[in-house]
């Protein structure tokens, strides 16, 4: 049993730590705002240019445009994640994985195979088997609690 002096203090610091979640949770939707605006910005840029073509969109400036696109996902992915960890008080493992699963998918979408060395690669690709496997054990470890 703890004191109700540690209690007071144990309280008073899980709400600082709520706002600042709070407060990360509200950058993290502006930073998600800011960047919707830049890539819709950046779309009609890139479509009235007339490089190569009036109204097209040439694929290096699409790998930017997924690019983009992925990173504001995995944003709104840690903001779910945030959200469950402030009603919850845990840590959502599965949430997160996804979220490097969308930031891997991320990086080999937008990678350059002409400028990538092999050890890059191979590391890439253990990191993939790696989150594969976890998200697999996670997954038959909840089963098993179900």
């Amino acid at each position: 049993m703890q004191h109700p002096v540690e209690q007071k203090i144990l309280k008073v610091l899980k709400n600082i730590a709520k706002i600042i979640v709070i407060t990360l949770m509200i950058t993290l939707v502006l930073t998600m705002l800011l960047g919707t605006v830049d890539l819709i910005i950046q779309v009609i840029m890139t479509a009235i240019s007339p490089n190569p073509y009036y109204m097209l969109i040439n694929v290096e400036d699409l790998y930017a445009i997924f690019s983009t696109i992925l990173i504001i996902i995995v944003g709104y992915e840690m903001f779910k994640s945030m959200t469950l960890i402030l009603h919850h008080d845990k840590i959502p493992v599965k949430s997160i994985l996804q979220i490097a699963m969308i930031a891997l998918a991320n990086k080999v979408i937008t990678l350059n195979l002409k400028t990538i060395h092999l050890d890059i690669m191979l590391g890439i690709g253990v990191i993939i088997a790696a989150l594969g496997i976890a998200f697999f054990a996670f997954n038959k470890s909840n089963e098993k609690l179900e």
